[in-house]
């Protein structure tokens, strides 16, 4: 097998034979495992179902608008489950479970395989070494807890995965369609989450690098890179647009008061202790990180090996750049002590670490010392899987993870996470007649698993500040959580201070549902606002 050629832009002929079965056999297992985790043991994520929450505001919230999405957290995946919120009454679990979650998160684990799969194509690797990687990332421990927990991180994944082989494939193939593809997934990656900007940066310096290493020429230096952040920098300046146009603050999603800023003003934060408003202690936090997939590191150290000298292949500096952006955004959160700090936001290292090693590896001139690269390469993601597997289940490595999930789940074991809200539910079903308000920001699993929903005044709602400041007739009681923590944010308990503790004249206290968080229903009386 030769060598593909980059330097002179050289075509890999052929289709990624194997990727797209692959994909779909990967994807439909995530969405059985989901369902089964979902509906049989009810471990249920609550940023999923808070994701669903968003998308079940849009069509059945008293206040049926697309602005009810929200605007703190990036759209795409509320936008894409809205689709089987429609079906919610023929599956009540695709909106009270957050089941319509577990579709898009397999769906993208599929497509994380199938771009991974190619780009392993382009690297020159023939069928049986891509189906072997493709595994190999389909079964890493924490890559398949996100595939089948409904979060945005395995989505975030599979549209990084998808940038970056479009990315590839222009450098090597010269190739417009792929530029472009590229483009539009880093769109995609920004309307999933944040971090999706600073992919998008460094895969464009990356691009910048490449193109000047292949003496292609200013001007499409300049149109190439161009070219791939168009859309990104489109979608995110509409972002932006919007917040100013409906929420009068162009920044909102940054600087509201439920905001990631907010949250970890609030004690969030905890786990950065010794790395807050530290340059290097920020740095080595993001560094220890790597230890989720170690391989990682020795990936990087030979891409950089291949950006020096006579080894100077333009392929590298792609993939340095789709490895670092993202830990640095985060490292920059972390100086600031606005980041959670937990696992799941170095999740790409997996993906990327695959990558730089099948990269190296394929880069071998000789057939057979290649073959026993691959080899090597391979062993170190198992050692890799490995050690994350020890990470999700046993004493943690770096921390902040999911053993306590993981090892649940594969114990059988039922989770009861949503006890309280249930209750909740439950009585307000038993009397459909009371009028409730309540910020979802904390409530919206008590939203979605009640029989109306027009029973209740939510923060989506146009009204819904305008009732909170005037109460008296127009709403039968208000539902406020005990001000701890990130319930301090609470719109109730910030307009209302002294209300869960019974400090306010006008309300009387009508029920109590103690839990994880405590919930108290207080009766608005006359004398209220």
């Amino acid at each position: 097998m030769s060598r593909p050629l980059v330097r002179g832009g050289a075509r890999v002929r052929g289709r990624p034979a194997g990727a797209l079965p692959l994909a779909v056999g990967i994807g439909a297992l995530d969405l059985v495992l989901g369902l089964y985790i979902n509906l049989r043991l009810h471990y249920l994520n609550g940023d999923a179902f808070s994701r669903v929450a968003n998308a079940y505001y849009v069509i059945y919230g008293r206040n049926p608008h697309l602005a009810a999405i929200g605007f703190i957290w990036n759209p795409l995946p509320s936008i894409m489950e809205l689709p089987f919120l429609f079906l919610r009454n023929f599956w009540p679990a695709l909106s009270a479970d957050a089941v319509a979650s577990l579709f898009v998160s397999a769906g993208f684990a599929g497509i994380a395989v199938y771009y991974l799969s190619d780009t392993l194509r382009l690297f020159g690797l023939g069928a049986g070494w891509r189906i072997a990687f493709a595994l190999l990332f389909a079964c890493n421990p924490m890559i398949a807890f996100y595939s089948v927990n409904g979060m945005s991180d395995i989505m975030l994944v599979g549209a990084m995965a998808a940038a970056v082989r479009g990315t590839v494939g222009y450098v090597q193939q010269r190739s417009l369609a792929d530029l472009i593809s590229a483009g539009v997934w880093l769109a995609v990656a920004f309307g999933i989450r944040y971090e999706g900007a600073p992919l998008g940066v460094f895969l464009a310096i990356g691009l910048g690098i490449a193109l000047w290493w292949l003496q292609r020429g200013a001007r499409e230096i300049r149109g190439g890179m161009l070219l791939l952040l168009a859309p990104i920098l489109y979608v995110s300046g509409l972002w932006i647009y919007l917040n100013w146009l409906i929420m009068k603050q162009p920044l909102y999603f940054l600087d509201s008061a439920y905001g990631n800023v907010a949250q970890t003003s609030v004690g969030l934060a905890k786990t950065l202790a010794g790395a807050m408003h530290h340059v290097v202690g920020s740095l080595l936090f993001v560094g220890h990180m790597g230890l989720l997939f170690w391989p990682v590191a020795v990936g990087l150290v030979a891409a950089v090996a291949l950006s020096v000298g006579k080894w100077r292949d333009p392929i590298a500096p792609v993939l340095i750049g789709a490895t670092v952006g993202m830990p640095l955004l985060q490292a920059v959160l972390v100086f600031d002590g606005h980041s959670g700090g937990w696992a799941r936001y170095f999740i790409y290292y997996i993906p990327n670490g695959i990558l730089l090693l099948t990269f190296a590896a394929s880069r071998v001139e000789r057939a057979l010392v290649r073959n026993a690269a691959l080899t090597l390469a391979a062993l170190l993601c198992i050692g890799g899987n490995a050690v994350n597997l020890y990470e999700e289940t046993k004493s943690p490595v770096v921390g902040y993870g999911d053993t306590t999930p993981v090892s649940g789940i594969l114990a059988g074991r039922r989770f009861f996470t949503y006890q309280t809200d249930d209750q909740i539910a439950a009585y307000l079903n038993r009397h459909p007649k009371l009028t409730v308000l309540l910020d979802s920001f904390d409530g919206y699993p008590i939203v979605l698993r009640v029989r109306n929903p027009r029973q209740l005044i939510i923060t989506s709602d146009t009204d819904f500040q305008s009732v909170l400041e005037n109460p008296a007739g127009r709403v039968d009681a208000l539902l406020v959580p005990q001000p701890d923590g990130a319930a301090t944010l609470d719109a109730v308990n910030r307009t209302f201070p002294n209300l869960w503790a019974g400090g306010v004249p006008w309300a009387h206290l009508m029920r109590s549902f103690p839990g994880g968080t405590v919930w108290r229903l207080y009766g608005v009386d006359l004398g209220a606002p």
